[in-house]
């Protein structure tokens, strides 16, 4: 429901909540009562509380979006170039330096002669392929020297009808 239906459906109800005010007033001061007397304070309270003008909520602003780094570059000239969410980009200089001095020549190393570990446990022996075909689906079937059967999958077009 919006604000302004619910103020209009409080409008309405004012003319119909002072007119019970009224008569439950003159009937209170004639002690004929029609409402009980805490009902007859409440509904003038209410009455008051509509008669009142309805407050107008504040118009939401949103927040305002700031620029974030959408992109960065090293430039073949080695400069930092940064681009920006609005679509701006600039160039921020150079973070890449020149070449340094070559520096002194390093020690001779040794040559590759080490000490030799043990021989590890033999492997098991590795499976190969003994037949392979293609079933009328178009599949490839590999039959494997354990026994086995591979199916990797379609390897001719499907057949049109």
């Amino acid at each position: 429901m919006q604000h302004s239906d619910v103020v209009e459906l409080a409008k309405g109800l004012v003319p119909y909540v002072r007119e019970v005010v009224a008569d439950t007033a003159i009937d209170v001061v004639a002690e004929n009562l029609l409402v009980p007397p805490e009902l007859a304070v409440r509904l003038k309270a209410a009455a008051d509380l509509l008669a009142e003008p309805m407050p107008v909520p504040a118009v939401y602003v949103p927040p305002e979006i700031p620029r974030r780094v959408t992109g960065a570059v090293i430039t073949r000239s080695g400069e930092l170039s940064i681009s920006y969410s609005d679509g701006l980009s600039e160039r921020l200089g150079p973070v890449i330096g020149p070449a340094g001095e070559k520096g002194a020549p390093g020690e001779r190393g040794t040559d590759g002669t080490g000490v030799k570990g043990d021989d590890g446990p033999p492997g098991r022996d590795g499976v190969g392929i003994v037949a392979a075909a293609i079933n009328r689906a178009g599949e490839l079937l590999l039959t494997m020297s354990d026994g086995s059967v591979l199916t990797p999958g379609r390897v001719t077009a499907p057949v049109k009808k």
